[in-house]
């Protein structure tokens, strides 16, 4: 009896089944597949780079004295303008090498003057008193010929002994002998002239050295103040107060970096541009910006012929900056793993640019391609037919039960970034396209 009444359990509840299923329609999500409504949109095909953002330039503060530093009037972060005093040094040092180069150059004046002197002396007076002396000895030698000659002729005639004869040849050749060392000397003040004019030359060379060695320590000595020579702001500090730092003007590497301070009066994006994207960002540029074109900007940005460039960085990912195409290197900048990269300096013109620090690494993306007002699909939605023809499914309209049914309708795309492309031929707005295919449930497709 109870084996019976299971029995008549089972078989109740399997009939209660199979009446259930009867009576119910399948109405499986998976069946019907997934579509949505074709509408018409925008459409850009984007260049993206990446590159860090920098300063106009960055100074390097250094010094040509040397000094103990004593003040420092500016902190990193700090803006400061053309002319501060940035950092002061002890004056002790460098003051004692201007009175050092100051005693130098009075010896060097004096030895200059006295070489100076000393060539008029022997042009006026040596040369002179060289010339008197020979003016002097000629008569004497004229005459000593003159009595020789006639002596000689005398002796001739045997009416003048040998003695006599002897006397006045010794005579004229000692008067003679002098004449010839009056004129030596005559040369040799001449010779003396010349060498005096070489240690003029030298003792003046002598003294502008040591003027420009003044000069150079006068220099080092106003170096002690140190002031920023351009506006900007200070990025980094390398130094404190107490320090003793090497000036330029005695190191080889010329000498110690102070502070470096940065012209932030134009920000840039040094984006890397892959070698394949180069040519599309030339053509975004406006003619002073390419490689062979005279310089782009001088101040304001002309907006007219400058495509925006939209900025994007970690820091302020919720914020959109701006910039413009400044100028784009011809070399290659880097070649790693067969892959080039061209620099390409963007320049911030977004009034938020404000915001932004120096070495940020920011997000780039250029605007290469766009499409206004055109019929847009989703990339997901766009298939393959049997004959390798590229198009969309819809779905098939009309008193079917099975709404599975789809018909294939064969697409001419444009752009396509990816996420959407551009319908040419084939959909109007509005139309219903799948995106997720229906599964198949015993009835054939309108392909």
């Amino acid at each position: 009896m109870k084996k019976l009444i299971i029995i008549i359990i089972v078989l109740g509840a399997l009939g209660g089944g199979y009446y259930k299923l009867s009576t119910t329609r399948l109405n499986f999500s998976f069946a019907r597949g997934e579509s949505v409504t074709v509408s018409r949109g925008d459409l850009t095909i984007p260049i993206t780079a990446t590159g860090p953002i920098g300063p106009l330039s960055r100074h390097q503060i250094k010094s040509e004295a040397s000094g103990e530093v004593i003040e420092i009037n500016f902190q990193p972060g700090d803006l400061i303008r053309k002319g501060d005093l940035l950092i002061r040094l002890n004056k002790d040092d460098e003051q004692r090498s201007v009175d050092r180069a100051n005693s130098d150059v009075k010896r060097a004046k004096a030895a200059y003057d006295s070489a100076g002197i000393k060539v008029e002396r022997l042009k006026t007076v040596g040369l002179k008193l060289a010339g008197l002396k020979i003016e002097q000895i000629q008569p004497r030698v004229d005459h000593a010929k003159f009595n020789f000659e006639k002596i000689d002729a005398l002796f001739a005639e045997d009416r003048s002994s040998k003695d006599e004869l002897e006397r006045v040849r010794a005579s004229y050749r000692e008067l003679s002998a002098s004449l010839e060392a009056a004129k030596a000397e005559r040369d040799d003040t001449k010779v003396a002239i010349d060498v005096a004019h070489q240690d003029v030359l030298l003792a003046e060379a002598v003294y502008e050295q040591a003027e420009t060695t003044l000069a150079d320590a006068e220099e080092r000595l106003a170096e002690t103040d140190i002031h920023c020579p351009v506006n900007g702001m200070v990025v980094a500090l390398d130094t404190q107060v107490g320090e003793v730092i090497q000036g330029g003007k005695t190191t080889f590497t010329g000498g110690t970096v102070l502070a470096v301070v940065a012209d932030t009066s134009k920000l840039y994006v040094r984006a890397e541009v892959d070698e394949a994207d180069i040519g599309a960002v030339c053509d975004l540029a406006q003619e002073g910006a390419r490689p062979g074109h005279a310089a782009s900007f001088n101040g304001d940005v002309p907006f007219a012929v400058a495509t925006p460039v939209k900025i994007r960085v970690e820091s302020f990912h919720d914020e959109e900056f701006t910039g413009a195409i400044e100028r784009i290197h011809p070399e290659p900048n880097s070649s790693v793993s067969s892959v080039v990269t061209y620099q390409v300096d963007i320049l911030l013109t977004s009034d938020n640019r404000d915001k932004l620090l120096a070495g940020m690494q920011a997000d780039v993306e250029f605007t290469a391609q766009s499409v206004e007002n055109v019929v847009l699909v989703p990339h997901e939605a766009i298939h393959r037919n049997d004959f390798d023809e590229l198009g969309v499914y819809i779905p098939v309209k009309g008193d079917t039960a099975d709404k599975s049914k789809k018909r294939f309708v064969k697409c001419r795309f444009g752009l396509d970034n990816g996420m959407w492309a551009e319908v040419m031929e084939g959909l109007d707005d509005g139309a219903e396209v799948y995106t997720k295919l229906p599964a198949m449930t015993g009835q054939g497709d309108d392909d």
